[in-house]
């Protein structure tokens, strides 16, 4: 029987999600988004992953490839790998890969603090500024209080790939990272296609779907 191939997309933020994003969904009959509503929450919420997972699952019989692209995602790369290794219907019938791209942190964390400039919101911090925007995303960050915005993204940063590198080497068949720069070569590209499993492969370089969010 061949597999249901799932695919879930992830990194720190302002290091080309949404490029992945628009690179697999521009696989022949795949189906992948990016940051597909509702935003899910740092802290383990099983319900709305389930949720969002019934969502995928509803449209993978129409689909080869059906995924999400988001920076939470790392937060459930746990609980995913736990039910596809004890539900049994899983176990058979499904293939879950879980692509992590990183960039620089330097070039990050000058990305992260443009952004939040410009949104006029700050989520990985708790506060009550009525100047600073709030909303679902400020529950998608960690939160790193009592130190400055630039030093707390730098902390997102580091705790950010620590945790990342630990299940690309706890489950290395399922859970990949990858450069941002793969992103701008044959080879590269080919390399996420493959790892996902996907066939007539769309091989596209120097994709940028959000220039400003991403690359700045």
């Amino acid at each position: 029987m061949k597999k249901k191939k799932f695919v879930f997309g992830m990194g720190c933020g302002c290091c080309g999600t949404a490029s992945l994003a628009l690179l697999l969904n521009s696989q022949p009959n795949a189906l992948v988004s990016h940051e597909m509503h509702p935003i899910l929450p740092w802290i383990l919420d099983e319900g709305t992953m389930q949720y969002k997972y019934g969502q995928l699952d509803h449209q993978s019989h129409l689909f080869d490839l059906v995924g999400d692209v988001g920076t939470y995602y790392l937060s459930y790369i746990g609980f995913l790998m736990k039910s596809l290794n004890e539900v049994e219907v899983l176990a058979e019938g499904y293939d879950f890969k879980f692509v992590i791209m990183k960039r620089n942190k330097e070039d990050v964390v000058k990305s992260f603090m443009k952004k939040f400039k410009r949104q006029r919101n700050n989520p990985l911090q708790n506060h009550d500024d009525p100047t600073l925007k709030v909303d679902e995303w400020d529950n998608a960050f960690p939160k790193y209080n009592g130190i400055s915005l630039e030093d707390a993204v730098n902390q997102y940063y580091d705790d950010y790939y620590k945790a990342a590198s630990i299940f690309v080497t706890s489950h290395p068949d399922n859970v990949r990272m990858f450069d941002i720069d793969s992103l701008n070569t044959e080879t590269g590209v080919k390399s996420i296609l493959d790892f996902v499993g996907v066939e007539n492969q769309v091989v596209m370089t120097g994709v940028k779907k959000n220039t400003t969010a991403e690359y700045e």
